[in-house]
């Protein structure tokens, strides 16, 4: 396939899917892992996963009703598609109930995708999207989904299953409680709901599990991210379908795009430092995870080191007058990274090691 433009962006080919089934583990390594290339894996999503019947209408849509029976009372954290917050999107924390019946309002709305990139129109309803629901860790003798034997090697989850759930994040943290306790995760978000440019938190890998409804993703290689960054290389492009600033960001007209459609019950490996612009073409439910090992672990731990020596320089000057200034160091690496201070220690022992 040549490069074709699409919406002033340069698309070169679509990502590889295969049958996941006929691959074995040292195949999947070789292939993609170790290459640190994205696949879509088919096959793997069996009719043994509670997830893809429960919560899965008879006609392949979301079944919002045995979430609100049996998940109402969660508290998650949902995004306003349509309203930015600073380099995301904004969020508020509600019920599971409350959301889903955000998702009726705008069913019931005039908001609709218009063209294949998954972009809407419509009146004044917002678009609600569920990100990052904690499901596991809330729900652990629920058994949604079995994780596809490619991606156990997961030294993250597999490190913080050692410590608790905490949902209370301005108590004190006693009893090996950390806020963010794993990176598992559930999304659901209706048609026309959407994700913006980024690359995933640490620079971990990714697997997203449609468990019903479809996706388009936009891939950008590694060797081409700086395409996508401010001449200081600070700000990142947030919409690539946005009329993009050429004096702002003077490379971007250059990026080369992979793409993808992601259908019910195909998954997707998201492999390090791939930025990614996702899509839900449809009412979609799916299971996420973040995760590192020795494969890509020179990603998280480069990544980490960077943002550590970058907050210490920028607080360099009050370090003879703080009592603390490694402390402070590491809590200013937190709120920039997202990385709690277990992380940064697990990933410096492994790498010592």
């Amino acid at each position: 396939m040549g490069i074709i433009n699409n919406n002033n962006i340069k698309i070169n080919r679509e990502i590889e899917k295969v049958n996941g089934k006929e691959l074995n583990y040292s195949e999947f390594v070789e292939r993609y892992m170790d290459k640190n290339k994205p696949v879509v894996l088919t096959g793997l999503m069996d009719h043994h996963w509670r997830a893809c019947t429960d919560w899965v209408t008879p006609d392949g849509k979301p079944n919002l009703q045995f979430f609100f029976n049996h998940f109402g009372s969660s508290k998650v954290q949902v995004a306003d598609c349509d309203t930015r917050d600073f380099t995301d999107q904004k969020r508020e924390e509600m019920l599971v109930s409350d959301f889903l019946e955000r998702c009726l309002e705008v069913e019931g709305s005039a908001v609709q995708c218009s063209n294949e990139n998954g972009e809407c129109n419509g009146d004044s309803v917002s678009v609600p999207y569920l990100k990052d629901w904690h499901f596991v860790k809330e729900y652990p003798e629920y058994v949604a989904y079995i994780t596809p034997t490619f991606f156990c090697d997961d030294w993250l989850n597999l490190y913080l299953d050692n410590f608790r759930m905490n949902t209370h994040s301005g108590s004190d943290q006693q009893n090996k409680e950390i806020c963010c306790s794993d990176y598992r995760f559930v999304y659901m978000g209706v048609k026309g709901s959407w994700t913006p440019l980024h690359a995933d938190v640490f620079r971990s890998y990714s697997w997203s599990a449609n468990v019903c409804g479809k996706k388009r993703w936009f891939f950008l290689d590694p060797s081409q991210c700086h395409l996508v960054f401010d001449r200081n290389a600070k700000s990142c492009v947030y919409n690539i379908f946005d009329e993009v600033s050429d004096s702002k960001f003077p490379g971007f007209e250059k990026a080369i795009w992979l793409e993808c459609t992601q259908e019910a019950r195909e998954i997707i490996f998201v492999p390090s430092g791939w930025y990614h612009q996702v899509y839900n073409l449809e009412d979609t439910i799916s299971i996420n995870h973040n995760w590192f090992n020795a494969y890509n672990l020179s990603w998280v731990w480069n990544l980490l080191l960077s943002d550590y020596n970058e907050a210490k320089e920028y607080i360099e000057d009050i370090k003879d007058i703080c009592d603390d200034f490694e402390g402070l160091c590491q809590r200013n690496l937190a709120a920039n990274t997202g990385a709690v201070p277990c992380i940064m220690k697990f990933s410096y022992a492994v790498v010592a090691t």
